[in-house]
């Protein structure tokens, strides 16, 4: 029976990870880019995926200037176009099953 280990970031924890101030995940999460558990900043938990996601938002902002509601409408795109490559293969495999050799 295998376990999987759930990794659970606190503010600190998270800002450390991330290489970015308090503030900046502050504006992060109010825009919905990173949703941790918690009522408060100092009661917040960041999940395992949330680092990477924050790093993405962190570097579009700073490389792009964009402003964080431009960030937060990227990454959902690149999720949506992500989740499409991935569709996109599977339904090529199945049709591949179809075609004559």
């Amino acid at each position: 029976m295998s376990s999987s280990l759930y990794v659970q970031l606190d503010m600190k924890s998270f800002c450390q990870e991330v290489g970015i101030s308090p503030a900046y995940v502050i504006e992060i999460v109010e825009h919905g880019i990173v949703e941790p558990q918690g009522r408060t900043a100092d009661e917040w938990l960041f999940d395992d995926r949330a680092p990477g996601i924050a790093r993405r938002a962190a570097k579009l902002h700073h490389d792009l200037e964009l402003e964080w509601e431009g960030v937060a409408l990227a990454l959902e795109l690149l999720e949506e176009v992500q989740q499409l490559r991935g569709e996109n293969a599977m339904l090529r495999q199945r049709l591949g099953r179809f075609r004559p050799s």
